[in-house]
């Protein structure tokens, strides 16, 4: 799958309400959780219990973890070098793994 496929799919799988658990590659699910307030064609946003605002994801931020995805899932890539490279790896590497774990 590419990344625009992956998109389209997050896209069609996400919606308001919906609840993501936290996850890492290292620790698995964390307990807790966040919702989606909106998906739009440019962004996802977050709404956190730890963050004052709602958190907008741009679609490149996306882009950079499942370009990643792989070598972070296999350990070659540290979740710290993630957020050097997008501030949200939080929210993303949740969403990606909960897309891939939700049935088409």
């Amino acid at each position: 799958m590419n990344f625009l496929e992956f998109w389209h799919k997050l896209q069609a799988g996400l919606r308001t309400g919906v609840r993501v658990k936290n996850w890492t590659a290292k620790r698995g699910y964390l307990g807790d959780e966040f919702g989606i307030s909106a998906v739009s064609d440019a962004a996802v946003d977050i709404d956190s219990p730890n963050a004052e605002n709602v958190q907008r994801v741009p679609k490149k931020d996306f882009e950079i973890l499942f370009s990643n995805w792989e070598a972070y899932c296999s350990g070659k890539l540290q979740r710290q070098e993630l957020r050097e490279m997008t501030r949200f790896s939080k929210y993303t590497m949740s969403i990606i793994k909960h897309i891939q774990d939700t049935p088409t």
